[in-house]
């Protein structure tokens, strides 16, 4: 089909006047190129997005669906100087991250004579040791890891593949 063909088929018929005036090709295309920035600019915003390795703490009392706090360990990752409370997951990407059980399931302490309960953000922060008695349980275990920060838990999905977490 030539130009001159597309011309005549998009335009309105004299004797009909019903059909109404559609695109020609050539100028369906220059709309379709004018928007393709705007295409390609969301593109690769997300595939920028998806490509940072930059992480952020979120307050203590965060929790994820299942109650548990998301505690990712300072020593793992890098400290962004200038931006507060940001990390650096480094390159290629890594992260410790221990996943403290919430109130319902177990308790934690300072002290192994039980006398001072502490709550799982606070845990995070401070680090180990602490004792934990699970829910239900004669027994208290010791847990020990290094003082970090709660991230939320989009945050810690993003960078699922390059997290080694433990369930504490």
């Amino acid at each position: 089909m030539s130009l001159e063909d597309d011309k005549t088929l998009n335009t309105v018929s004299k004797t009909h006047g019903t059909r109404p005036a559609s695109l020609s090709r050539r100028s369906l295309l220059k709309k379709g190129v004018t928007a393709m920035p705007a295409i390609l600019t969301l593109q690769s915003g997300a595939a920028l997005a998806r490509s940072s390795n930059m992480i952020s703490a979120s307050s203590s009392d965060t929790t994820d669906g299942l109650g548990r706090t998301l505690c990712v360990e300072k020593s793992s990752v890098y400290p962004e100087d200038g931006y507060g409370e940001k990390y650096d997951l480094g390159n290629p990407p890594h992260a410790v991250v221990n996943v403290i059980r919430g109130p319902g399931e177990t308790i934690f302490y300072e002290t192994k004579d039980k006398s001072t309960p502490i709550s799982p953000g606070a845990l995070c922060l401070r680090g180990g040791p602490a004792w934990e008695k699970p829910d239900g349980s004669q027994f208290l275990l010791s847990r020990d890891f290094g003082p970090g920060f709660v991230a939320s838990s989009g945050s810690i999905t993003s960078m699922a593949d390059y997290v080694t977490d433990y369930l504490i």
